[in-house]
């Protein structure tokens, strides 16, 4: 028989409440967070305006979701096993340690789940919300331009940041009134601000290297940039590492060439890596998906 300590009992209930009152009070936030990310949706009126929220909010809100209802696992799994803990203080620090590793598991694995597989998932509602039919100012139903008919209604550096495929372009049109709505989006590959013009539409050129890196000292890269709307030019000088490990070279076929693009709705190219990293793109018309494929780069764009 074990003599219990009647001033250890009280600081067990004690302790006991307070891990009960966190355990609540972090429940309820991570079912505020979330609740509240839902309210702030429903609340942004148009499908731009949720897809722009979305993309931007949703996946850090339901990591502060899930870092709060570990949280809460921490000081419920301080609260059990009260058959162990009389015994001595030494099995709340086992107990504390044993909820930790718990809510962390519990954590890492949300956390992976948003970052590598959730993305997937968010993809599909934001496309869905993308091309959720407009309804104009007069209340009629807006059709969505293709790629051919959506220029005329794009100036010159819209059409330029479309043609390096650093931003996309929806335009919806009413054709009862005439009315035009055009909403941007990210394009596939990157691109940066120009400058001169504004647009998105400066471009790598190439690269230069003036100083080849070695094992003592770093090396030094000059990336030349051009822009597809103005022409203006711009160079920046990056460190290269002392220690480079080369990969093996991939390099896209220089004559791909799509056919048959009649009849054709959409073009989904899906492009895997030697890691099995998979990314997905998707175009109007066979000519677009050519364009991109002749741009792209694996190493700076997938």
């Amino acid at each position: 028989m074990y003599k219990i300590d009647p001033e250890y009992i009280a600081f067990l209930e004690s302790w006991h409440q307070i891990m009960y009152i966190l355990a609540g009070l972090s429940l309820a936030m991570s079912l505020g967070i979330f609740f509240y990310h839902k309210i702030k949706v429903a609340a942004i009126k148009t499908y731009k305006g949720k897809y722009d929220y979305i993309l931007m909010h949703q996946v850090r809100a339901y990591q502060y979701v899930v870092y709060a209802f570990a949280a809460a696992l921490f000081f419920y799994g301080n609260t059990i096993g009260d058959a162990f803990i009389v015994k001595s203080i030494v099995y709340v620090f086992v107990r504390a340690f044993i909820s930790l590793c718990v809510a962390t598991l519990v954590a890492y694995v949300s956390y992976l789940i948003l970052k590598f597989y959730y993305p997937g998932v968010m993809d599909k509602q934001l496309r869905k919300l993308r091309y959720a039919p407009r309804i104009s100012s007069a209340g009629n139903e807006m059709r969505l331009l293709s790629e051919e008919e959506e220029d005329v209604h794009l100036d010159a550096g819209m059409q330029a940041e479309e043609n390096v495929f650093s931003v996309d372009y929806d335009v919806w049109v009413d054709e009862k009134t005439g009315e035009v709505k055009i909403e941007k989006y990210a394009g596939y590959l990157e691109a940066l601000e120009c400058g001169s013009c504004g647009f998105k539409t400066l471009t790598l050129q190439s690269e230069e290297i003036v100083k080849p890196a070695t094992e003592k000292e770093e090396g030094e890269l000059i990336r030349h940039y051009k822009c597809k709307y103005c022409g203006a030019e711009r160079h920046t000088k990056y460190p290269i590492a002392r220690i480079i490990k080369s990969e093996s070279e991939y390099k896209l076929p220089d004559d791909y060439v799509l056919k048959g693009q009649r009849k054709v709705k959409s073009i989904m190219i899906e492009i895997i890596s030697t890691k099995g990293d998979k990314k997905e793109y998707f175009f109007q018309n066979t000519k677009q998906a050519s364009e991109f494929l002749a741009q792209f780069d694996f190493d700076k764009d997938a």
